[in-house]
């Protein structure tokens, strides 16, 4: 009798994996959609082919700033609607950013010892995307709260919460600072004197 019932918490982690995994498909398809278009940019640097390779390449780049920056806008609301809780709908919206820092250390590693690529991996224009996925993610969330408000009938009031307002205003907020305001700037020379301190 016992022997028959072992098979069950395997069938039940499984299920949970596999919970896990449907929550996540909003943030794998963002980041694999990043990491294509980079390494189609990695491909063709210093690779003209024609008059066309200019408007190509910034083409590719705005492109990249799609997952990269934005995709909260959609993965926050996606990851809710398919059950993630608040924390795994934040860990989905911050793996684009993640991703561009593993690549952003690992290209640094080619010309620097591994603790000082590791220290590129935190450049301003990762906390700037870090800002921008948290602004996004704040309207996804407000767009989702009005849909599930329209659709279950109830009064927007009673749907309302503060915490998407917060989110645009802190990451945007964020994203000037990092990358924008003076072209980030004020946020880059402290980057580049701590590097001083820390491995000059």
């Amino acid at each position: 009798m016992s022997a028959a019932a072992e098979p069950a918490p395997a069938s039940g982690d499984a299920r949970a994996l596999g919970r896990a995994l449907h929550r996540g498909v909003p943030a794998a398809i963002s980041v694999v959609a990043f990491l294509v278009i980079d390494l189609v940019l990695a491909g063709l640097v210093g690779r003209p082919w024609g008059p066309a390779y200019p408007v190509t390449m910034d083409a590719l780049v705005l492109l990249r700033m799609g997952p990269l920056f934005f995709s909260g806008l959609i993965v926050w609301p996606a990851m809710r609607a398919r059950g993630a809780t608040r924390a795994q709908a934040t860990i989905g919206i911050l793996a684009t950013p993640v991703a561009f820092a593993i690549v952003s250390g690992w290209r640094a590693a080619a010309f620097f010892p591994p603790l000082e690529a590791a220290y590129y991996a935190t450049n301003p224009i990762v906390i700037g995307a870090i800002g921008a996925q948290v602004s996004s993610a704040g309207v996804g969330a407000l767009a989702y709260g009005l849909w599930r408000a329209r659709r279950n009938r109830t009064t927007r009031s009673s749907r309302w919460s503060w915490w998407p307002v917060v989110a645009i205003v802190a990451g945007t907020g964020l994203t000037v600072f990092a990358v924008l305001w003076d072209g980030g700037q004020h946020l880059f020379y402290p980057w580049v004197l701590l590097y001083g301190r820390l491995f000059g």
